[in-house]
């Protein structure tokens, strides 16, 4: 008789593998850059064959980088709040926390400001300006705005501001363990500016707002996962290795 778990556990192998090509990614990216590291330097430190490797990524070394992309900046942790310029401060926060410790989101950043960006593998940026339009545009809604202040212009600024803090803090240190308190520093100069008086004293600037949210939501995922999801991951069976597609 089958075992009903084994397809799971093979497609948990499946996800498992092709997470530990996009960390290993990360972490060549941020060390060699995206155009010092080939496919077999990803291959050899993701341990992983060149069959298993295209399986998951037919494109090649470009398709990593647009996953990368695309399924790093997330708003996972991000919570409804009472305020919405809470929302819009967390969010940052929850950014900045996870990329000082996270080499795919370091990667993503580095990779999103190279010229050839958005024709190779795409760009965050206009999506996290489109979300915050809507934040600011619901918090001017709620009345939580100054008169004077475009919500678009504001919108593509905080990106903007988000990004070259945490280049500079980057460049200036060599490392990134005041990425928190520096981007906590920006929004609350920010929001000093743009929100009405009586706003600011119930607003959470603190360092660890990122931390404490993002913490909460891996929490969250891990009570929802299945028992047999969080066995040890194992290597998945591969064919025989095959050539990269032509390009």
């Amino acid at each position: 008789m089958s075992n009903p778990r084994r397809p799971r556990r093979q497609q948990q192998r499946a996800i498992d593998t092709r997470q530990r090509i996009l960390d290993t990614a990360g972490a060549l990216f941020v060390k060699d850059s995206y155009e010092g590291t080939s496919v077999g330097d990803l291959i050899t430190a993701a341990r992983t064959s060149k069959g298993a490797f295209y399986r998951h990524f037919p494109g090649g070394k470009i398709e990593v980088a647009t996953a990368i992309m695309h399924n790093t900046l997330t708003m996972d942790g991000l919570r409804e709040q009472r305020i919405m310029l809470q929302e819009v401060v967390d969010i940052g926060m929850i950014l900045a926390h996870r990329i000082s410790r996270e080499n795919a989101l370091r990667a993503a950043l580095q990779l999103s400001f190279h010229s050839n960006a958005p024709e190779t593998y795409g760009t965050p940026w206009p999506d996290w300006i489109a979300f915050n339009t809507g934040q600011l545009t619901e918090a001017r809604r709620r009345g939580e705005l100054k008169a004077f202040v475009d919500v678009e212009e504001q919108a593509c600024q905080i990106a903007g501001n988000w990004a070259g803090v945490v280049l500079i803090s980057n460049t200036l240190d060599r490392h990134m363990r005041n990425v928190e308190a520096r981007i906590s520093r920006m929004y609350r100069n920010l929001l000093t500016a743009i929100a009405v008086p009586d706003l600011l004293p119930e607003i959470d600037f603190s360092v660890h707002r990122g931390r404490y949210l993002y913490t909460g939501f891996l929490e969250d995922q891990a009570a929802q996962a299945d028992p047999a999801d969080l066995e040890p991951p194992q290597d998945e069976p591969v064919p025989e290795d095959r050539e990269p597609p032509s390009a």
